[in-house]
């Protein structure tokens, strides 16, 4: 399976969008921004205060390009800071079920301000000690918070994949939101 970083390197060239420069990388390995479909923050300054429904369906976009590239048919769903739905997106031959458990997982992404799969792990002995599934959370992986500095903005769910799959998609969409 892909790297996380050569996963964001394909998506960033694909669409055109800066790619985040994280520790491990130089910045020399950077995708320069570009045109681009994507809002940018010119043309959306509202991005970092809400979850706009231009910038739900680029980080749909996003997740669809990289999975693609894995090989995963997947349902991808945003949320906005009050984990109410904004886009929900299905590829073409994606589960039934994912439907359901991608918007879960944006949810519980949203109403955490944590990845599921650390939700998951906290509720194993952790500071979320015997919370479990139900009532719109799902403790998977595939869920991602989406935040502007230290304030929520929104969630992202995949699913349909393996839980793999699941967790490096919704973290590419993570990763696109930060370079918006």
């Amino acid at each position: 399976m892909k790297t996380i970083d050569e996963l964001l390197g394909e998506v960033a060239a694909k669409l055109n969008v800066h790619q985040p420069v994280s520790e491990e990388r130089g910045k020399s390995e950077a995708v320069k921004p570009a045109e681009s479909a994507l809002p940018k923050a010119s043309e959306n300054p509202q991005s970092c205060d809400k979850m706009t429904l231009k910038t739900a369906k680029a980080l749909a976009q996003a997740v669809e390009y990289a999975a693609e590239k894995i090989g995963a048919s997947v349902v991808t769903a945003v949320v906005n800071d009050g984990a109410r739905l904004v886009c929900l997106e299905a590829m073409d031959n994606s589960y039934i079920a994912s439907v359901n458990a991608a918007q879960d997982k944006a949810y519980t992404a949203a109403a955490l301000k944590m990845p599921t799969y650390t939700a998951l792990e906290q509720s194993r002995g952790g500071a979320l000690d015997g919370f479990t599934n139900g009532n719109g959370i799902l403790m998977l992986a595939g869920g991602e918070p989406l935040m502007c500095g230290e304030r929520l903005i929104g969630g992202v769910g995949v699913s349909g994949g393996t839980k793999e799959q699941d967790a490096l998609l919704a973290r590419v969409a993570a990763e696109v939101f930060k370079a918006l």
